[in-house]
């Protein structure tokens, strides 16, 4: 990298967009610098780790790695380098038309961010300048809604003018619209405030009552039925007490599709402080390399020896965390990654988010992971020769959580009917295969034993 790059984070937390600070990228560093006026804000600042009372006026300087070129809370707005993701070879596609042609690698991630980072999951926006910033919040006015219908594939051009006001030269580019089936499984969208009726907008801008924020997931062929399976999944986390976003059922074009309203927003559409624990854990811990680094039991450490606090109530947070382990054992869940988790703040308060993605992966062959990080050193030698089993694991990691054995009992003893609840009611989901249903029953029912064993 020749020169150093430069770039400008707003936000609109507030009552109206406002300037966070100024990001510098050099050969071998990410520096960013609060501006002087938003220190007064009381407004969040770029990560749970990064206050604005205690960074102040010092620079964040974050040393460039193979795996991080910007601090971690900013990698997470450029979609990664995958031959699969639509979005990101959807957004190359534009600039080629551009006659723009970044090389892979750093230069490519670089004018995503500045395409894309704005708008997105999350409470911050990126951009090139101060202008590029003040024309897109400018730009505001709600889209109008249309009908979901067998051209659906024509909302590329509506996704695209979401990044800006030209999209006609990338579907030139694509050739004929991509079907709906695979090639776009995801779209950040809005629907109607009163709920799914089949017509969707842009995602708001502004405040607005009228309409709702969500993530539209499209089924893809390869995961028959997860659709559905995300659905339940959803549904028996909240009876089990937790905090889940409501969601809508559909189907398009033959397509089962499911609609997630968006937690990271408002109900009037303002953006609220989300980071995924993924994001916190490598800012703090350059071990954390990808979302399945470090384990379940970092992340309680953490929240007790963290210099700045992460969450307001540690003992609750990791009574959360054992619960949310529990019940992926139970629900076929193996993909409780650092990703899956994210912390969320209201007011002065920050805890975990509502739960989202607890879908079922285990009843897909190549998904069939028990869980997706170590707890409690599961798997690694004890004493002498012998290995740590599942229910020794299980009592270290929750006396590492600092849980008594006797609440860690009585919350097995919570989830196991919930577990037999959710394998009553997935096995009554027809768009799942019949040799899927078998497999998710029978992980589950494994994961059931090993449950009750742990509790003696």
């Amino acid at each position: 990298m020749a020169a150093d790059r430069h770039a400008v984070i707003w936000t609109r937390a507030g009552v109206a967009p406002v300037k966070m600070g100024h990001l510098t990228v050099t050969d071998r560093q990410c520096r960013f610098t609060y501006e002087p006026d938003y220190l007064e804000t009381g407004l969040p600042g770029l990560s749970v780790l990064y206050p604005t009372g205690f960074v102040g006026n010092n620079t964040l300087v974050w040393e460039r790695t193979p795996y991080f070129d910007f601090q971690p809370q900013i990698q997470s707005l450029i979609p990664p380098a995958s031959e699969s993701n639509f979005q990101r070879r959807l957004i190359l596609s534009y600039l080629e038309q551009q006659g723009r042609q970044p090389a892979p690698g750093f230069d490519s991630d670089w004018a995503i961010l500045m395409m894309s980072g704005h708008g997105g999951i999350g409470h911050l926006d990126i951009f090139e300048d101060d202008s590029k910033a003040s024309a897109w919040y400018n730009d505001a006015i709600p889209t109008p809604f249309f009908q979901v219908s067998d051209k659906f594939g024509l909302s590329l051009k509506e996704f695209l003018t979401w990044l800006d006001d030209d999209a006609d030269s990338v579907l030139e580019a694509l050739g004929p619209t991509p079907s709906v089936g695979g090639a776009i499984p995801k779209l950040l969208l809005s629907i109607p405030a009163s709920g799914w009726d089949g017509r969707v907008a842009l995602p708001r801008r502004q405040l607005s009552d009228d309409r709702t924020d969500i993530i539209l997931k499209l089924e893809k062929e390869t995961y028959p039925g997860i659709a559905a399976l995300e659905a339940l999944a959803l549904e028996v986390h909240k009876e089990a007490g937790f905090e889940t976003p409501r969601y809508w059922l559909t189907d398009i074009n033959g397509i089962p599709a499911i609609a997630i309203e968006r937690f990271d927003r408002t109900a009037h559409g303002k953006p609220i402080f989300t980071e995924t624990l993924y994001s916190v854990m490598a800012s703090g811990d350059r071990r954390i390399t990808n979302h399945y680094s470090g384990t379940y039991d970092d992340i309680g450490r953490a929240f007790d020896r963290s210099p700045i606090p992460l969450v307001s109530h540690p003992a609750q947070s990791k009574q959360h965390l054992l619960k949310r382990l529990l019940l992926s054992f139970v629900t076929g869940n193996g993909d409780l990654h650092l990703e899956n988790l994210s912390l969320r703040q209201f007011g002065d308060q920050i805890g975990f988010s509502p739960v989202y993605d607890p879908t079922p992966m285990r009843a897909y062959r190549k998904h069939d992971l028990m869980v997706s990080m170590s707890f409690g050193d599961y798997g690694a030698f004890g004493k002498g020769d012998s290995v740590i089993n599942f229910s020794e694991a299980l009592l270290h990691f929750s006396k590492n959580l600092g849980i008594t054995r006797q609440t860690l009992r009585s919350t097995i003893e919570t989830v196991l009917p919930l577990g037999e609840e959710f394998v009553h009611r997935m096995n009554q989901i027809e768009s799942v295969p019949v040799e899927n249903r078998k497999h998710l029953e029978s992980t589950c029912r494994q994961m059931e034993q090993k449950l009750k064993l742990a509790v003696g």
